[in-house]
């Protein structure tokens, strides 16, 4: 993936949505769902928020203007990333082909397209139960549509606003945890001690975020406590894939919680930060982008189901 690189709006007459929690799994190789109920929520984040932060100055305001998005029904989304046991039943089934190179972290400690490097061999150790990594924009929406058929129900991608939404699950703060990053290694698995030490990085707070998770690379899906709607892993360990097109910012973006489908569709827009990204990135508001045809070893996707 590429390097995603006003006044706050109250949804006063809109109170949090607290939901009884219901899961389903469609087939034996299906990812399993997490029903969300339809609801209100304020999509982007302020420019103090960004400041607090540090977002790099040449991001900032992509995701401003703060707008009042209702989702206005009930839909599924997956408890967690799709895993590799799940992607591998849809490329058994299909023989769909996904490359032979992937954007990834190299021995010589840099990012660059590595031939060899697929989702089955990404270059770090992955168990069925590990998200699928190194799947573009183009393989995600060819397993939606798989799934679809295979099932009888309507599988997609989520929309932009649907998985910030489920992202937040109520909460307003940067992170569903709160504003804090220290505590983050507990929730998430981000860029961290562990990946300083044993990738090298740069043991700065600007790079890592200043705990332990104890993974250098990916973990399995579900290592850390859910969000409070029991979705796992909506921050970090993989960036993912949602249906909408790129855009500098939310000027004239739908309200209704659908896709954004124009704009730059040459470039879609990813959600959630990865195993490797910096603390300014991993944010429930933060957005970032990638070519629809490329693959990275920080890229998966989480399936949405209509209901």
């Amino acid at each position: 993936m590429s390097r995603f690189w006003p006044v706050v709006a109250c949804l006063a007459a809109i109170s949090s949505p607290v939901f009884a929690q219901q899961t389903t799994r469609d087939c034996r190789d299906c990812p399993e769902l997490v029903r969300i109920g339809a609801g209100g929520f304020t999509m982007g984040a302020t420019l103090a928020e960004e400041e607090r932060e540090g977002t790099p100055r040449q991001d900032r305001g992509e995701t401003s203007p703060l707008h009042e998005v209702m989702i206005g029904s009930t839909f599924w989304l997956g408890r967690a990333a799709v895993t590799r046991e799940e992607f591998a039943a849809f490329a058994k089934a299909t023989g769909h082909r996904t490359g032979d190179a992937c954007h990834a972290y190299g021995a010589d400690r840099k990012w660059r397209n590595i031939r060899g490097r697929t989702w089955r061999a990404p270059g770090f150790a992955q168990t069925g139960r590990h998200p699928v990594v190194c799947v573009s924009w183009d393989d995600a929406t060819a397993y939606v549509v798989w799934l679809s058929k295979a099932t009888g129900k309507t599988y997609r991608l989520p929309s932009e606003a649907e998985w910030e939404y489920a992202a937040r699950a109520g909460t307003q703060t940067a992170r569903f945890w709160g504003d804090g990053r220290d505590e983050a290694c507990r929730f998430a698995n981000v860029a961290d001690r562990t990946g300083a030490t044993r990738l090298g990085w740069d043991n700065k707070p600007e790079t890592v975020f200043r705990c332990t998770d104890g993974h250098a690379h990916t973990s399995p899906v579900g290592s850390f406590p859910a969000n409070p709607w029991g979705l796992s892993d909506m921050l970090g360990n993989v960036w993912q894939w949602t249906a909408d097109c790129w855009n500098e910012t939310y000027r004239g973006a739908p309200a209704d919680g659908t896709p954004w489908t124009s704009g730059d569709c040459a470039r879609r827009v990813a959600r959630g930060g990865s195993w490797s990204d910096l603390p300014w990135s991993v944010r429930a508001a933060n957005r970032g982008w990638g070519i629809a045809g490329s693959r990275s070893d920080e890229n998966g996707f989480r399936v949405a189901r209509s209901d």
